[in-house]
């Protein structure tokens, strides 16, 4: 009777948590409930790209996000992004200001009741400083996003995310465009009462002027949720696996960074 019961409380936590997200990079089609409120503090490490010789060569760049969402309806949820950056480079060191982002998203389809749940999500937002090179310029940027979210499994343990992404950003100083289409696609398992583990890919093109092309890559790796009531770390680590065009062996380690860390840890109440 203890291992039934013990069984129960795991399945039922399992279902709890698939309103959570595992993913670092992924967003969920699902909304937080009208009224609640999320504290999500994001640490993402950008490691071992080429930009040069001797100490440049050693170049890492953090960037830290504070966010802020809001529930405002059954389906609907605001946000609000602060962001800083940090370098480790001969040409711009120490943290750095660089700007915000506010964001909304609407749930079409809740995966909780459909087989597949469905929302959209926008996001304007400035920026001033350059996550390539740590240079200083103003820069305005707008990201949609296409949200799909699929659960399964004999008690919805398992979680499927895959999120289309279009991104727009220009420079006002030169009126410089960049522009960057994503597919990030995601899937983790309710392996207990408080865990989360899965692994997420990244398809990411980059374009200059919509007709310079600077890189396609592809990222890969491990992801795993620990959540505790309202308190919950996720942590995703990726490393690239192929690239176009490429420049060490299959990779591009000029444009785009190789390996890639992220870590939130939030509070929601």
């Amino acid at each position: 009777m203890k291992i039934l019961l013990t069984t129960l409380a795991l399945v039922s936590a399992a279902t709890t948590l698939g309103c959570d997200n595992p993913f670092g990079y992924s967003y969920l089609a699902e909304t937080l409930k009208p009224g609640k409120v999320e504290i999500v503090q994001w640490m993402t490490a950008r490691l071992g790209r080429n930009l040069g010789s001797g100490y440049d060569a050693r170049y890492r760049g953090f960037d830290l996000k504070t966010e802020i969402e809001w529930g405002i309806s059954a389906n609907e949820q605001v946000s609000l992004y602060v962001n800083s950056r940090y370098f480790e480079r001969t040409g711009r060191d120490g943290l750095l200001f660089d700007g915000f982002q506010v964001a909304y998203k609407r749930m079409l389809a809740n995966p909780d009741t459909q087989d597949w749940g469905v929302a959209l999500y926008i996001e304007p937002g400035y920026s001033q400083v350059s996550s390539k090179d740590g240079t200083h310029r103003d820069q305005l940027k707008l990201e949609t996003k296409l949200l799909l979210q699929h659960n399964f499994g004999a008690d919805d343990e398992w979680i499927y995310a895959a999120n289309l992404i279009a991104e727009v950003e220009r420079v006002t100083a030169t009126g410089a465009d960049t522009v960057k289409f994503k597919l990030t696609q995601g899937v983790a398992y309710a392996l207990a009462a408080n865990w989360y583990v899965g692994a997420e890919a990244i398809i990411e093109a980059e374009w200059a002027e919509l007709n310079d092309h600077q890189y396609t890559a592809v990222m890969v790796g491990p992801c795993a949720r620990y959540q505790q009531g309202g308190f919950f770390v996720t942590f995703t680590a990726l490393a690239q696996v192929t690239a176009t065009p490429a420049n060490k062996g299959d990779l591009n380690v000029t444009k785009k960074s190789p390996y890639e860390t992220r870590l939130r840890v939030g509070y929601e109440f």
